[in-house]
């Protein structure tokens, strides 16, 4: 059961996270065909109202995505032993300028942004290469040598 855990985990976060994509995508289409093809009939009340709708939601889909991101990349930054950058101290008022990380004012959270997940990202593959590295050149070395000796024996 340990090894199918983190597979079923992995799984269920990649379908959420394609349905939140479709949804946002969903979203922008129905704003950009509803709201701003009537605007000239709506009023200011209801023409704020309308993109302080469509704001929020977007707003509340990609801290959803951002949340399962985060997640993932921490996940697979702890596993190859890559330093995570430290999140701001939660305090009153939360810090807006870091520079890996942002501020969810859905979920009062740290999220990593994209400059913290391609650090984290590129650290982690770095990491998974050198780990790599030398057993595939070894493969290599003994795939030729195993061809080398069907070809002669095939003579």
């Amino acid at each position: 059961m340990g090894l199918i855990s983190p597979l079923l985990k992995w799984r269920d976060d990649r379908i959420r996270l394609a349905h939140l994509r479709s949804d946002r995508e969903d979203l922008d289409a129905a704003y950009r065909k509803e709201v701003i093809a009537v605007r000239r009939s709506l009023s200011a009340e209801e023409w704020e109202s309308a993109n302080s709708d469509y704001f929020s939601e977007c707003d509340l889909i990609q801290s959803q995505i951002d949340e399962i991101e985060t997640a993932r990349i921490i996940r697979r930054a702890k596993a190859w032993g890559v330093p995570i950058p430290p999140s701001p101290k939660w305090s009153e008022e939360p810090v807006y300028d870091d520079e890996y990380w942002d501020w969810s004012n859905i979920h009062g959270k740290y999220y990593l942004n994209a400059k913290g997940k391609a650090l984290l990202r590129r650290e982690a593959y770095t990491e998974m290469e050198m780990f790599y590295k030398p057993w595939l050149t070894w493969a290599a070395l003994a795939i030729s040598v195993i061809s080398l000796v069907f070809s002669m024996l095939k003579r």
